[in-house]
């Protein structure tokens, strides 16, 4: 669809940091294969460079700022900023602060990779991951259409002599044209119904298809709130040190950019000011992020709709017009996700708000084209992300261009990658572990003494229909309908970005009124280093990107595989029973399978595990940490532990030791200041120091293991632990 998930103005900015959201993180298996990547591995691990602006080495050295953070933050300090264990001479016991402890020698010589805002487990492997297949796009023994359109769009984006030569600015002023010309309502109405504006424009409205929250086998077309600068609506009310970072770095690019479609400063500054104007009026109907996360948004944002009642929602704004034009007005299902936001953007859709609506269009279009026309533009637009970011070295153009492909090309550079790696040994493998672990839950859940009967034999049967998807799928979606052509062949950058957005626009069309055909998998994209449970399909992905490193290692022992994949394996099954996932059925449709005591109960141990988390303060300034947003990562990162836990009681001469230390150096990290000021501002998962100490401390099995008392740092009482499930 027009509207992606990921905006094209954030796009420079991820695809430069290549890694940063982690969800979770998994590995593979026993063949030869794997310990050529184990040492591949190992050799990349070694590849670091300095980061940050501090100091010589980029670290800030220890001073009475970092004295005050051990009064301030509690019960641990936060570690994982960059820095702070760094010649600090903080050096706590096991049984104080396991996090540091374990993973303090790496913390003192940990460096930021270019591009990187984190060091760490994940970084190092998907460092790893990136350049195994950047080799692939300059492979020129390699076949087939996957490697062809992914070389050709790689090469593409590389081709600055060809994208300096290219007249990318009178096509972008091709695109604003239109807009400009708008003087009347009536006007932009006819702009935002046309062609024009939802392949080469941008739109107030976001949708796109998706399987229906309570008939999870049909697609119902999604319709989403406008797109934000600030991204968080909280931030238009009170605007945080994160929100400042993201809105200078997004003025800047904007200034740049309106420069140089021939914008005057005075103009520029008022085009801003009126975006913004508008901006705020909106955002104050939209959901937060804190509020979009909360297990309560599954049910606020579905509310189904006809065409007839979202015109009588919106009268003036043209939102039934839009969907004729997206192909999707003849849906039969059709989701409004905030009914208070089309009611508001309707009653400002009026002539005395025409310039701010333009300015946020205007803006929302030229800003999307920095990393895509010329080379002066991509530089300009890495000085941002440098500053934005707190970095001194970003990724190479080499890696930006991977990065690009991978992003749009997911499906073929997740090919390429099974071919290359992947191997149906390894498929069994991790199939095995996660039939394992899944055994561990139906005991469990058999066992859990606050269920009553009737929910427990719902739980289980909601277990046993978990769809099992594991590194790499057994059938792939045709994708040789899009065809990216060489330099030669007359392709350019913007013309191979453009048949991308109308290759998938015409997929997502094809599949209104359809059903989903759970053959196929959600994503294709398996080279990532992560892993996924989707509540819609009732499905687990522990996927092959994710099988090296930390995760994963065929010379490790089974404690160590068990403390790394094993606790990712258990986060993502028990993802199914967190506060949100326990909303859908066995069928991922959002539907009540529990009790009313029983979901009350579940209910309180939640609230308890919130307040825990809320009662941590986690930087220099105090405030309390949003234990309400962190609920269901920390439930899932809890009941991981647990799951292997259950499964090491059952092997003789289990080392647990290893089995923690393990799962302490799987969360191992040092970010930049400002990389985690956002990761508390919008992260649904607690910051690592937090997944390894607040999650051991729950267990007899990790306070026995190292004689953990009363008076110790990671001592909890019993009655005062919070582990969900």
């Amino acid at each position: 669809m027009k509207k992606p998930t990921v905006k094209k103005i954030k796009a420079a900015f991820i695809t430069s940091v290549v890694l940063s959201l982690v969800l979770t993180g998994c590995q593979p298996a026993d063949l030869e294969q794997l310990h050529a990547f184990a040492e591949s591995l190992r050799a990349n691990s070694q590849i670091i460079v300095a980061g940050g602006e501090t100091g010589a080495d980029g670290i800030a050295s220890a001073d009475d700022t970092l004295k005050e953070r051990f009064e301030t933050e509690k019960p641990w300090i936060n570690s994982v900023v960059m820095g702070t264990v760094q010649d600090s001479g903080y050096d706590p016991r096991l049984k104080d602060d396991f996090y540091v402890a374990v993973n303090r020698e790496w913390m003192q010589t940990a460096r930021l990779l270019p591009g990187y805002t984190t060091a760490g487990s994940f970084a190092d492997l998907n460092y790893q991951r990136q350049h195994e297949l950047m080799a692939l796009m300059t492979d020129e023994s390699l076949t087939g259409e996957d490697a062809v359109k992914c070389q050709n769009l790689y090469n593409l984006w590389l081709d600055w002599d060809a994208r300096n030569s290219y007249d990318n600015i009178g096509e972008i002023k091709k695109y604003l044209a239109p807009v400009t010309a708008i003087s009347s309502i009536d006007e932009l109405s006819d702009y935002l119904v046309s062609e024009d504006c939802w392949y080469n424009g941008y739109n107030i409205v976001s949708v796109s298809l998706q399987p229906d929250n309570k008939d999870s086998d049909k697609y119902a077309v999604q319709i989403y709130s406008t797109d934000l600068t600030l991204d968080d609506p909280a931030e238009y009310e009170n605007l945080t040190d994160n929100g400042k970072r993201v809105k200078e770095a997004a003025d800047a690019v904007s200034h740049y950019m309106l420069g140089r479609v021939g914008y005057g400063e005075e103009d520029i500054e008022a085009l801003l000011t009126a975006k913004y104007d508008f901006e705020t009026k909106i955002a104050a109907s939209e959901m937060t992020v804190e509020e979009a996360n909360m297990p309560d948004a599954i049910n606020l944002t579905y509310n189904p709709v006809t065409l007839e009642e979202l015109s009588g929602l919106s009268p003036d704004f043209p939102i039934t017009e839009l969907l004729e034009t997206a192909g999707m007005a003849e849906s039969k299902l059709i989701n409004l996700n905030e009914p208070e936001w089309l009611r508001e953007l309707n009653k400002l859709y009026t002539a005395e708000n025409l310039e701010g609506i333009k300015a946020y269009l205007i803006d929302r279009i030229v800003s999307g084209y920095i990393s895509y026309i010329d080379e002066e533009a991509y530089r300009v637009s890495q000085d941002i992300i440098r500053k934005r970011n707190g970095i001194t070295e970003l990724s190479s153009d080499e890696e930006m261009a991977y990065a690009i492909v991978s992003e749009n090309l997911s499906s073929s550079v997740a090919r390429m990658f099974a071919d290359k790696y992947m191997t149906a040994e390894i498929k069994d493998e991790i199939t095995y572990i996660i039939n394992e672990a899944v055994d561990y839950y139906r005991n469990m859940l058999a066992e859990v003494d606050w269920l009553s009967q009737e929910t427990r034999e719902k739980a289980i049967e909601k277990l046993d229909h978990i769809g099992i998807n594991a590194v790499y799928p057994d059938k792939w979606e045709d994708q040789s309908g899009l065809v990216i052509l060489s330099k030669d062949e007359g392709e350019t950058l913007l013309s191979a970005m453009d048949k991308i957005t109308r290759f998938y626009d015409a997929r997502s069309r094809s599949r209104v009124n359809t059903e989903v055909d759970r053959t196929y998998w959600m994503t294709e994209d398996i080279t990532q280093v992560n892993s996924f449970y989707y509540p819609n399909t009732n499905e687990i992905y522990i996927i092959g990107g994710i099988l090296g490193g930390d995760f994963y290692d065929v010379n490790r022992s089974i404690e160590e595989n068990m403390g790394g994949i094993g606790a990712v394996i258990g986060h993502e099954l028990s993802h199914a029973f967190d506060t949100r996932g326990a909303q859908y059925d066995k069928d991922g449709n959002v539907a009540n399978w529990w009790s009313d005591e029983d979901y009350s109960t579940f209910q309180k141990r939640a609230d308890k595990l919130i307040d825990y988390m809320s009662n941590m303060t986690v930087d220099e300034s105090g405030k309390n940490y949003n234990g309400a947003m962190v609920q269901t990562e920390t439930i899932a990162d809890m009941a991981g532990v647990k799951c292997m836990l259950g499964l090491a009681s059952k092997i003789d001469g289990f080392d647990y030791d290893k089995f923690f230390k393990s799962y302490a150096r799987l969360w191992k990290s040092q970010s930049t200041k400002e990389r985690v000021d956002m990761l508390t501002a919008v992260d649904v998962h607690a910051l690592n120091y937090l997944r390894t100490n607040a999650v051991l401390q729950q267990y007899d099995e990790f306070l026995d293991t190292y004689g953990i008392k009363e008076g110790d740092g990671m001592y909890l009482a019993p009655k005062d632990r919070v582990a969900v499930w």
